[in-house]
């Protein structure tokens, strides 16, 4: 397997840990704004708590996302010009 392969692969393995991290984040807010609509003040808390968290990860796993999409996008130009030279 080449390299590019192996950087796309990885990169399709970080998409779906990224949209994981987004589904639960988006899951997060709506029951947060459930809470403070219901006024369970301690749950709240709690729940923003995870929700600080997960935007953390989320901003994590973008970071990656972009070094990696750096990765692929050199490892094919280095892959072209490698086919164009022989």
């Amino acid at each position: 397997m080449s390299d590019f392969d192996q950087l796309v692969r990885e990169q399709m393995k970080l998409m779906d840990q990224l949209l994981d991290v987004q589904g639960e984040l988006d899951l997060c807010l709506e029951t947060e704004k459930q809470l403070r609509q219901d006024e369970k003040r301690e749950e709240w808390h709690r729940l923003h708590d995870e929700i600080k968290q997960k935007r953390k990860q989320l901003q994590h796993v973008q970071t990656l996302f972009t070094k990696q999409t750096e990765q692929v996008i050199n490892s094919y130009k280095q892959m072209e010009k490698s086919s164009t030279v022989m």
